[in-house]
């Protein structure tokens, strides 16, 4: 076993108010949620010295994951952010203002607004990616590569059996030649 931390801490207290506590999975458990809290206060950090807060983030990141040419109509953007349209268009007005994106006409319908990523949008999204990248790199680093392995493998069987009785727990990015024949079939005006 390794040196205790914080967690075990953790155990030791709630261990003496709840008799039935499993030590091993209140420590499983409680680690994955702290290293998740800590992934999150670490983006925020990461987003905000670029000058990004996490919708604007969220918003470029689903366009570069349509793939190229890098577009989709404002209502998929708004559907797959779990944003109301009218919060979604504030939203893309401040993106276009800062250069990230643009709208421009559907070339196969005309009367439809598409949103498309910028090559400024796409430089500040690579380098925000970047840098969430070497957190992560620095996170994992305790870890040798048999660890990262195991871990990995570990993780990926809780994902299958949580998978297996419910939806999965990362969408399906469109991407491909022919995303956006399959967002204008979802997706709707703009």
């Amino acid at each position: 076993m390794s040196e205790p931390d914080s967690v075990d801490r953790h155990i030791t207290h709630w261990s003496r108010e709840l008799s039935d506590l499993d030590p091993q999975i209140e420590g499983i458990f409680t680690r994955m949620q702290m290293i998740v809290r800590l992934l999150r206060r670490n983006k925020d950090r990461w987003l905000a010295a670029g000058g990004l807060k996490h919708w604007e983030f969220q918003v470029l990141h689903h366009l570069v994951a349509a793939g190229p040419p890098y577009r989709a109509t404002p209502s998929l953007l708004a559907e797959w952010l779990d944003t109301h349209p009218a919060t979604m268009t504030n939203r893309l007005d401040r993106l276009e203002q800062a250069g990230y994106v643009d709208r421009v006409h559907d070339p196969g319908d005309r009367r439809r607004l598409l949103v498309a990523l910028t090559p400024a949008g796409r430089a500040i999204w690579q380098e925000r990616m970047d840098d969430g990248g070497l957190e992560e790199q620095a996170l994992l680093a305790p870890l040798d590569p048999g660890d990262r392995e195991l871990l990995d493998d570990l993780l990926r069987r809780m994902v299958r059996a949580a998978e297996a009785d419910g939806p999965p727990l990362m969408p399906d990015w469109p991407s491909g030649p022919d995303a956006e024949n399959r967002m204008s079939k979802r997706g709707t005006g703009g």
